[in-house]
């Protein structure tokens, strides 16, 4: 398997487990993470445990996170963008925040994908760098606008115009590395996040993740938004949490 998964009580381990290839990426592996994704959501096939994670990690098995595409042939092939598309919109659409392990390179579309994730973790020799113009490819419109956002401005110009390498200091210092650490540390702040009410933190990645956060939205996408923030306000994680605090102990969030 290219792709492994494995839960660790409210945790969904994605492992990119092509470690003779630095894990680069074909169709079937796009497609192994997405099928991986949803069955972390409880939306899979019978293989699915029904009851979804309160936090996903995605890490790699080997030395690199990701090369980026299989310059092989993976990238040449007739379904590969659709397949890497899809695994992109997976992640960012999952109501299950995405940590991203990142310990070595990620490259290119490995890029991509620590993009796509909610928060990351570099490793102290991880680095980010999207050779796009070296390979003579174009990215989409999203990775652009995504990497301005969480990258900054200057930094993703250095980056994708440039050619430069984002390592783990300067990414945590900028804010696109929630932290530098190992595994451990990544596991680590998946637990905690995994404490956390999942209403909430589905609205909250839903709202991040808005085309169009200051309201000017299709009236469908807007509506959506709108029910998700009053469910949280109506479910009983609220008076869990208020009870919690009346009473002095931590919260026991269920999600609904």
């Amino acid at each position: 398997m290219s792709v492994d998964y494995a839960r660790e009580g409210d945790l969904a381990i994605i492992t990119l487990n092509r470690p003779e290839k630095r894990n680069a990426l074909r169709s079937e592996d796009c497609q192994g993470v997405t099928a991986a994704v949803k069955r972390a959501a409880g939306r899979g096939d019978a293989t699915g445990e029904g009851t979804p994670a309160r936090a996903i990690v995605l890490r790699g098995n080997g030395p690199a996170f990701c090369a980026g595409a299989d310059l092989s042939g993976g990238v040449y092939a007739d379904d590969f963008w659709g397949s890497l598309k899809d695994m992109l919109q997976a992640i960012t659409a999952v109501p299950i925040p995405v940590i991203a392990d990142v310990q070595g390179p990620a490259v290119g579309a490995g890029s991509q994908l620590i993009l796509a994730c909610d928060l990351r973790v570099f490793g102290k020799d991880a680095t980010c760098w999207i050779p796009v113009a070296e390979r003579a490819f174009a990215l989409d419109a999203w990775t652009h606008a995504r990497a301005k956002e969480l990258m900054g401005g200057a930094v993703a110009r250095n980056v994708l115009l440039g050619g430069a390498k984002l390592g783990a200091v300067q990414a945590e210092q900028v804010g696109f590395a929630a932290l530098v650490g190992g595994p451990e540390e990544a596991i680590a702040l998946a637990q905690r996040v995994a404490e956390f009410a999942p209403l909430s933190l589905a609205y909250a990645k839903r709202a991040l993740n808005s085309p169009d956060p200051l309201g000017l939205a299709l009236a469908s996408e807007k509506a959506e938004l709108d029910a998700l923030f009053r469910q949280v306000w109506s479910s009983e994680d609220v008076r869990e949490a208020r009870a919690a605090r009346a009473e002095k102990r931590k919260p026991r969030f269920r999600g609904r």
